[in-house]
């Protein structure tokens, strides 16, 4: 008996040690996406540049900022960089504040509100305000870039005001008074609000779209971004290797950039949580000033989310015509117009989101989970993708699936998806890390001697715990998606996106019908928010 219990002792230890580990297996996929998407694209793209016609070279690497032009690119983008991340931080961090922090009439309506610029593309914020104004200058682009990244700043200030317990407020208020109290809350949130402006820096540095858009109408300087893809557009003119790896080569100087600003971002936004039980902050009275508070930040959000929504509809009515008068029929006509003739653009451009959004969670989930049990380093390796700008990315897959043999797969919606998911993966992955580190550890170790499937424990435990953040990160993704422009400028297949669409206006014209389509992606884009509200059944009522 006894020879027989130990033989089914080691039997059991056995299976235990072959039974495959769905994280791990999970993890691994995760690896092989990430390599086929994120780092061969990149490794192909720099093999090339140390390929010549007689073999090794350096001579493209020769090139890094030897040219007049190129540095004055750069320092515009730093200029452009600096004052657009400016704007963006003094708009939403006082917009954080004001709704969260002080008795703002309607507040509780106005504080979700904060994250509406998102779901606007920059180039239509961009189209919207070159209608009535002049944007060409350094200002009016900084202005531009920063009223579209500035929910970012917001989102994290919020989190940083709602991290502090305010027991901790009144203390130093009581000990210290007023001013000392305020500057104690001043610098607990620093650490947010200058890892959300570093965010917001990344974005800006790595835009094309709104910068080249700018350029069409009449702008005579241009930033290091728009170098790298006039580059691209320009290679099959050279004959030279470092004609060929300019691109990637010219890139570098902006991808340490922001690489840079990346860490900073990921080292600052981890110290600005307090975990445990606490108390919100005391509501500050504004007293009288409440009503122009109340006045600013309504004027943020019609400048924002406002103007584009108006100036489309105005473009939808017929105002860009001088022999008809805009009317409600021309409006009509131009959304059937929009629908009969593109609507498959709108729908394409959803089911595409939709699907990246899916893929970018079904990769980053294990990756979050790896990084939040194990090895806190996942972290900063998942957000490459967001170092490296978007058209550096897409000329990177290019360069690998633009092959006879992948064909339908380069010149189809299976690659953008990829794209997509691939470029907006740190977002999941730093989301569901976040959410899983506020776990306590002992539920999972009750998990394990509860349910021995590892499957089984993730449906039923685990799953509820971080459905609300998977459903939040969805929805972030799937906006992030319908707005991104420059990867649709690359790939094939991102020509049958509304915004490329939208960006084709300004050379081709149809600004009627574009109206209407833009009006309609801003709708779909708010798919997500009132699915949200619906699948909860209660209104959203912070900034998050």
């Amino acid at each position: 008996m006894e020879v027989a219990r130990r033989r089914s002792l080691s039997e059991m230890n056995t299976a235990t040690r072959t039974r495959i580990d769905p994280l791990k297996a999970a993890l691994l996929a995760s690896a092989c996406f990430a390599f086929a998407f994120v780092a061969l694209p990149l490794l192909v793209m720099l093999v090339d540049t140390l390929r010549g016609e007689s073999g090794f070279t350096i001579a493209p690497w020769k090139e890094i900022l030897a040219s007049d032009v190129d540095r004055r690119q750069l320092l515009k983008s730093l200029e452009l960089g600096a004052l657009a991340t400016a704007i963006a931080t003094f708009l939403g961090a006082g917009y954080a504040f004001l709704t969260y922090r002080t008795d703002l009439p309607f507040a509780n309506v106005l504080a979700p509100l904060g994250v509406l610029p998102l779901v606007v593309p920059p180039i239509l914020l961009a189209m919207s305000f070159a209608d009535f104004s002049d944007m060409r200058g350094l200002g009016g682009c900084a202005f531009l870039l920063g009223l579209s990244n500035a929910p970012f700043v917001a989102v994290l200030t919020a989190r940083g005001l709602r991290s502090i317990d305010g027991r901790a407020y009144d203390s130093a208020l009581l000990a210290r008074g007023r001013a000392r109290a305020e500057w104690f809350l001043a610098r607990s949130i620093l650490p947010e609000i200058a890892a959300g402006a570093l965010f917001a820096l990344i974005f800006v540095l790595s835009e094309h779209g709104v910068p080249e858009f700018l350029t069409v109408k009449g702008k005579d300087w241009h930033t290091y971004a728009e170098g790298v893809f006039a580059r691209w557009t320009r290679r099959a003119v050279g004959v030279d290797a470092a004609a060929l790896g300019s691109p990637t080569v010219a890139a570098v100087p902006l991808v340490m950039m922001i690489g840079v600003a990346l860490w900073l971002a990921l080292r600052w936004r981890g110290t600005g949580s307090i975990e445990g039980d606490h108390r919100p902050l005391p509501i500050r009275r504004l007293g009288l000033a409440r009503y122009p508070a109340f006045a600013a930040v309504v004027a943020y959000l019609v400048a924002a989310v406002g103007v584009p929504i108006y100036v489309m509809g105005a473009w939808a009515a017929g105002s860009t015509r001088r022999d008809v008068p805009p009317s409600l029929e021309r409006a009509i006509h131009s959304f059937q117009l929009a629908v009969r003739e593109i609507g498959s653009d709108l729908s394409y451009t959803v089911l595409i989101g939709v699907g990246a959004a899916a893929v970018a969670l079904l990769i980053a989930t294990p990756i979050a989970v790896a990084a939040a049990r194990r090895n806190s380093r996942l972290d900063a390796v998942a957000v490459i993708p967001i170092a490296v700008p978007a058209v550096l990315l897409g000329i990177g897959m290019v360069k690998v699936f633009n092959r006879a043999e992948l064909g339908s797969f380069y010149d189809g919606p299976a690659l953008l998806v990829a794209a997509y998911a691939a470029r907006f993966l740190p977002f999941a992955a730093l989301t569901m890390s976040a959410r899983l580190r506020r776990i306590p550890a002992v539920i999972g170790e009750a998990a394990r001697l509860a349910e021995p499937s590892a499957l089984r424990r993730a449906r039923i435990i685990h799953l509820p715990l971080i459905a609300s953040t998977l459903w939040s990160a969805a929805c972030l993704l799937f906006m992030l998606c319908l707005r991104e422009l420059d990867l649709a400028v690359v790939l094939p297949a991102g020509n049958g996106t509304v915004v490329r669409r939208l960006s084709n206006i300004v050379h081709f014209g149809g600004e009627e019908m574009g109206g209407a389509l833009a009006i309609l992606l801003l709708l779909a884009a708010l798919l997500a928010p009132i699915f949200t509200i619906l699948l909860t059944g209660r209104a959203m009522r912070s900034l998050s």
